[in-house]
C-alpha cells in the first residue's frame, strides 16, 4: 500500500485493478464538484445491476477516505464487484472540489457555505448528473458521518427528489448530537470565535491539505516518524477522544496514508454548524444570531429540518462505542423518520467512528450488511413496506440511561436544564422508553391526547424562551445603565481629586455624587459654595460679596467639557501614555494578522 501514499483516489483505484472516470458536476450556485465513478471492476466487467450507488464522505474527508485501505476494505470497490455502477462524491471545498465558475478558492465569498448549502446544491447537482449519465431513473445513496446529515438537509428541503432515490443506508448517522460524548463538545463553545479567526486567517478555509502532511509521508524519514509507537499512541489518543476507544482491529500501515488524504479541507462555517447542533439540541439550520436570523429567516432562530417529512427508505447503521454519534441521539433521529427500512447495530462493542472506514473487519461488520440491503433494494418489483419486525425495540441492549424515559433524559455537560418535547412516536412504534422495554399499545384517543400534550410542552417552552430572551434584554439595560453611571463618578471624582483650579476664577470642585448627578462647586478663595448641580441637571449660582456664578447644564458633553477644562491639563501625561500603549497594541496585533495571512495564502 506504500504506492497508494502520494497517489490521488483515482490513482489508488487504478493501482488496484478498478476502471475509474473523472466527472465535473457544476451546482446551481457555480461550485465544480469532482465525481470519480468506477466504471468497472478488477475484473473487467461493467456495472450489471438496476441502479447506481452513490457514496459520500464525512466531515473533513474526500473519496480518498473510502479507498485508501485497498479492495479487502473498500465499500466502493466491493459493491463494484458485486456489479454496481459506483459514484464516489466530493463536497465542495475539499481537495477535489475547489473550483468555482466566477471565483477562486482564495476569496472569502467561496468558503460561505454550511451544511445546508452541501445538502440543498451539491446533492441535487450530482443526483441530476449521474443519473442523466446512466440513463437510470433512481440511485442508491450510501453516506458516511457528515454525508448522512447533508442528506437529511436534502431530503427534509427538496422533496422533489424523494422519488429519485431507491435507498438511502446511514452509516453512523448525524442528526441530532446533544447527547455526543466527543471530546469536540469541549470545542463547539468556542466554535463562533475559531469561525471569526479562520475568516481573518484563511478567509475561512479550514483545514486543508498541507505540505506537512506530505512530508510525514513523502520521504523515508518522515514515514518512519509516522509508524513510530509514539506517533501511533498520539493518532490512537486523539481518535479515542473524538470518536470512541481504540479500534478493534486496525492496520498501522494505513496510517502514512490517512496523514497523507485526511483532512481534506472543509469551510470553518461548515465546521460551526455542527457546533451548533451539539449546543442547541435541534436539527436546524445555520444560526446566524437572532438579528442575522430576521434578516435569512424572518425569525430570531433558525428553522429546524424536518425529518418527518422524508419520504425515502433508510436503514441507519450505527456503533455502539461510537462516542461522536451516540447511541441516544441516533434512536432520536430513527423515532422520527417515517419509512424506517432496516435499525442496524454494528455486531462488537468496540466499533467507534472511523471503524466503518479503516477497521480491518469493516467488510464483515459493515460492508456485507451494506451488500445485503442494496441486493435486495436493488429488484425492480421491490417496494418498502414498512419497518422490519424488532425495528421498534432496542437493538442494542445498552438501553438509555439507567431506565429513564426519553422525556426525563436531561442533557449532558450543559448548565441548561429541559426536556426533550418533540419525539415523536416512529413508524409501527405506539412508545418506547429508552431501556429497550416492548412497545406499550395506545388506542386513537391517548395517542392523540399524547399528540396535544406535547404540542402544549413546545409552546410552553416557546413562551419560556421569550421570557429568557426579555429578561436578558433588561439586565443588559441596567448593566449598560450602571456602567454609564459609574463613568459619569469616575470623571466627577477625578475632576475633584486633580488639582485642576482655575486660579483666576478661584473655582474648585469638592464634591460629586455620580447616582444623584450632582456637582458641588465652591469658591476656593472666600471658600463659599457658589453653585449646586441637581436632578434637574442645573446649577444654580448662589451670590457672594465677590463673584456670582450662574451655569446651566444640557447635556453630558457639557460635563465632559467641564471635567477636561479643570482636570484635562494635569492628565495630559496618562492621555498620551495611554494612546501610545494603545498604538502599539493594534500594532503588534495588525503585524500577526499579516504575518498569518501570508503564511496561509
Amino acid at each position: 500500500m506504500s504506492e497508494n501514499v502520494c497517489s490521488s483516489t483515482v490513482e489508488i483505484v487504478k493501482n488496484n485493478g478498478y476502471a475509474v472516470e473523472v466527472h465535473n458536476v457544476v451546482t446551481e450556485d457555480g461550485y465544480i464538484l469532482e465525481l470519480h465513478r468506477i466504471s468497472e471492476n478488477k475484473n473487467g466487467h461493467g456495472p450489471t445491476r438496476n441502479h447506481p450507488v452513490f457514496v459520500h464522505h464525512g466531515i473533513l474527508g474526500s473519496s480518498a477516505d473510502w479507498v485508501l485501505g485497498g479492495a479487502d476494505i473498500s465499500l466502493p470497490m466491493q459493491l463494484s464487484d458485486a456489479g454496481y455502477d459506483v459514484w464516489l462524491a466530493n463536497c465542495r471545498g475539499n481537495t477535489y472540489s475547489r473550483k468555482h465558475s466566477t471565483m477562486t478558492s482564495k476569496q472569502r465569498d467561496f468558503w460561505n457555505f454550511s451544511l445546508h448549502e452541501v445538502g440543498t446544491f451539491d446533492l441535487p447537482a450530482s443526483f441530476d448528473y449521474i443519473l442523466m449519465n446512466t440513463n437510470a431513473s433512481q440511485l442508491h445513496y450510501v453516506g458516511y458521518s457528515m454525508g448522512t446529515s447533508v442528506f437529511f438537509i436534502m431530503a427534509s428541503e427538496r422533496p422533489e427528489y424523494h422519488h429519485k432515490i431507491r435507498s438511502q443506508i446511514s452509516l453512523a448517522p448525524v442528526a441530532y448530537l446533544f447527547n455526543t460524548r466527543s471530546s469536540v463538545r469541549h470545542i463547539a463553545p468556542y466554535a463562533e470565535k475559531m469561525n471569526i479567526m479562520y475568516q481573518w486567517v484563511s478567509n475561512g478555509m479550514f483545514l486543508p491539505q498541507s505540505r506537512m502532511q506530505s512530508f510525514l509521508v513523502t520521504n523515508t524519514y518522515g514515514e518512519k516518524i509516522a509508524r513510530t509507537l509514539f506517533c501511533q499512541k498520539c493518532i490512537s489518543y486523539v481518535v479515542s477522544s473524538v470518536c470512541g476507544s481504540e479500534t478493534y482491529i486496525f492496520d498501522n500501515t494505513l496510517i502514512p496514508l490517512v496523514i497523507e488524504h485526511f483532512p481534506a479541507g472543509t469551510s470553518s462555517k461548515l465546521t460551526t454548524h455542527f457546533s451548533q447542533l451539539i449546543l442547541k439540541d435541534s436539527f436546524s439550520r445555520y444560526d446566524y444570531g437572532p438579528i442575522m436570523n430576521l434578516q435569512h429567516y424572518n425569525s430570531t432562530e433558525p428553522p429546524t429540518y424536518d425529518l418527518g417529512s422524508i419520504q425515502v427508505p433508510i436503514a441507519l447503521v450505527y456503533g455502539k462505542n461510537d462516542v461522536l454519534t451516540d447511541v441516544e441521539d441516533v434512536m432520536r433521529l430513527k423515532s422520527q423518520l417515517p419509512k424506517l427500512m432496516d435499525f442496524v447495530p454494528v455486531d462488537s462493542p468496540r466499533c467507534n467512528h472511523v471503524d466503518f472506514l479503516w477497521s480491518l473487519d469493516v467488510t464483515k461488520q459493515v460492508n456485507a450488511k451494506v451488500a445485503e440491503i442494496l441486493q435486495k433494494t436493488d429488484h425492480a418489483d421491490w417496494e418498502y413496506t414498512g419497518p422490519p419486525s424488532g425495528s421498534c425495540t432496542d437493538t442494542d441492549g445498552t438501553g438509555g440511561n439507567d431506565g429513564q424515559t426519553t422525556e426525563e433524559r436531561q442533557p449532558n455537560s450543559t448548565g441548561d436544564h429541559h426536556v426533550y418535547v418533540n419525539f415523536a412516536p416512529g413508524p409501527d412504534c405506539s412508545a418506547m422508553n429508552s431501556s429497550g422495554a416492548a412497545p406499550v399499545q395506545r388506542d386513537d384517543d391517548k395517542s392523540a391526547e399524547i399528540v396535544r400534550g406535547l404540542n402544549l410542552l413546545q409552546k410552553v417552552q416557546l413562551l419560556d424562551n421569550l421570557i429568557v430572551l426579555l429578561k436578558s434584554t433588561e439586565t443588559k439595560y441596567h448593566q449598560l445603565r450602571e456602567g454609564f453611571t459609574r463613568e459619569f463618578s469616575e470623571w466627577t471624582r477625578g475632576a475633584r481629586n486633580e488639582n485642576g483650579t482655575r486660579h483666576g476664577a478661584g473655582i474648585d470642585v469638592v464634591a460629586a455624587n455620580g447616582a444623584e448627578d450632582t456637582v458641588v462647586v465652591v469658591n476656593t478663595e472666600q471658600d463659599t459654595v457658589v453653585g449646586v448641580t441637581t436632578e434637574q441637571d442645573t446649577i444654580v449660582g448662589v451670590k457672594t460679596e465677590q463673584t456670582t456664578a450662574t451655569w446651566r447644564r444640557t447635556g453630558i458633553g457639557k460635563v465632559g467639557d467641564f471635567v477636561d477644562y479643570y482636570g484635562g491639563l494635569n492628565r495630559m501625561d496618562d492621555r498620551t501614555a495611554a494612546r501610545r500603549a494603545l498604538y502599539t497594541t493594534f500594532s503588534s496585533l495588525g503585524r500577526a494578522i499579516r504575518f498569518l495571512k501570508l503564511r496561509y495564502k
